[in-house]
């Protein structure tokens, strides 16, 4: 038989067939006069052993060990891994499917972290921002609770912290009057609003527990660049006097 008829009575392509010639896993068959490689019964067999052992699961490094070494102690040891690889990825794939019902029961954004969402969505609720505060508080929500090296935990009591201080009417009022200022406010206005800023982002950062990861400061300067004025841009600087 032919490479495309012994394919099909595998149920794999030729491709995966020419590939596990490749990888040395079935041997090829010499060619005939006709320039056509000639496979046989002892070839398919062969090729379907393969396809049944990575169905289970078995890695093909592992294929040869589990079809030409007549150990038992062998395979054993391989079927013990695959299984404990099987373990793990159904206790992957529950926390994903708790998560997701989760999402879908409470209406939750599915691209925000969930300890963040909730506490951030409170936080809007009270201080009433304009929707590019929001949008832009959820870019760094998701940056960070995504970005490799982040800590949500930290993130999550920084918000917790913001929480705390959302019940100042100085704070609430001030940062509103960052959310709304216009391109053009005198810089009088916008040191008023650092100064009556500065003791509470103070305090909010110093009450996270982790700094954030090196690489998270240059993307979100480029977010603050993409939603925020001049102005507003020049307020936060003035904050961090």
């Amino acid at each position: 038989m032919r490479s495309r008829e012994l394919a099909d009575l595998a149920g794999v392509t030729v491709r995966t067939l020419r590939h596990y010639h490749q990888i040395g896993l079935l041997p090829e068959p010499p060619r005939s006069s006709n320039g056509y490689r000639r496979y046989t019964a002892v070839h398919l067999v062969r090729l379907l052993r393969i396809r049944h052992l990575a169905e289970l699961g078995v890695s093909l490094a592992d294929v040869p060990a589990m079809l030409d070494d007549e150990s038992t102690d062998t395979s054993a040891t391989i079927l013990e891994r695959v299984e404990a690889g099987i373990d793990s990825q159904i206790e992957r794939l529950k926390a994903q499917r708790d998560l997701v019902r989760a999402l879908r029961v409470e209406g939750r954004s599915p691209d925000i972290p969930a300890d963040v969402h909730g506490d951030l969505t409170r936080l809007h609720d009270v201080a009433r921002l304009p929707p590019d505060a929001t949008r832009l508080d959820l870019d760094v929500a998701t940056l960070m609770g995504h970005l490799p090296g982040s800590d949500v935990r930290a993130r999550r009591e920084e918000l917790v912290a913001v929480g705390e201080h959302a019940q100042s009417t100085e704070f609430l009022d001030a940062l509103r009057c960052l959310a709304e200022m216009p391109p053009d406010a005198t810089g009088e206005r916008r040191q008023r609003i650092a100064d009556e800023l500065r003791t509470h982002v103070r305090a909010i950062r110093s009450g996270a527990s982790c700094s954030l990861p090196a690489r998270a400061a240059p993307l979100i300067g480029q977010l603050l660049e993409q939603y925020l004025n001049a102005a507003q841009l020049d307020t936060l600087v003035r904050i961090a006097r």
